[in-house]
């Protein structure tokens, strides 16, 4: 089956995750992203791919979506300029009123300040996921028994996994995913959190 395929498309990393081999890149123009295997790299050598990494690439319609198949060349992310550091404010000594300009106040003793009742943390919020975007992660776990497990998203720092069981995956053509796998899902919130509709193997 042929590919259409866009030349010389100009592009920056979203992000590229070495230890896993993959990553995203998004199209200068806005007009959307394509995802980036590390074997596109191999002929390149040793590089380190960075958020904001410049990119001239060709890229190639597939049926999983758009894919970078070749780099012809790479812009190293312009680093964040360095903040100056403020200067600490030196606190100004009142001058007592009437009196000897060099002398000064006795510091008023500290207050004794109660304790302020604990407050309970709230649950933390349910990863964003929106319906129908394909988003890629690994198989926390599968446990064949309760034939249900849980996906962790690559992009998701909160912690909360996925759920998923095995009708879900045999809707989605697969009997059995393993621990660490790589998968990309459909997924959609729920009361007990997101839940998948889908998961297919990377």
């Amino acid at each position: 089956m042929s590919e259409e395929q866009k030349q010389q498309v100009t592009a920056v990393v979203k992000w590229y995750k070495a230890d896993k081999g993959f990553g995203f890149v998004r199209f200068a123009d806005g007009s959307g992203e394509a995802f980036l295997h590390s074997r596109v790299l191999a002929s390149l050598g040793e590089v380190s791919l960075t958020e904001g990494t410049g990119l001239v690439c060709d890229i190639a319609e597939t049926p999983k979506g758009p894919q970078v198949v070749a780099i012809h060349s790479i812009t190293p992310a312009d680093p964040a300029e360095a903040k100056p550091a403020r200067a600490p404010k030196q606190r100004r000594q009142r001058q007592p009123e009437g009196g000897d300009p060099q002398a000064v106040r006795p510091a008023a003793p500290a207050a004794i300040r109660e304790p302020k009742p604990r407050r309970e943390r709230s649950a933390p919020a349910l990863m964003p996921v929106p319906t129908g975007e394909m988003i890629y992660g690994t198989v926390r776990w599968y446990n064949l028994d309760s034939q249900s497990g849980l996906i962790d998203a690559w992009d998701d720092e909160t912690g909360i996994g996925v759920y998923f069981d095995r009708a879900i995956l045999r809707q989605s053509g697969l009997e059995v995913v393993a621990d660490g796998e790589d998968v990309r899902f459909v997924a959609v919130p729920g009361d007990g959190g997101p839940t998948a509709l889908r998961v297919e193997l990377v």
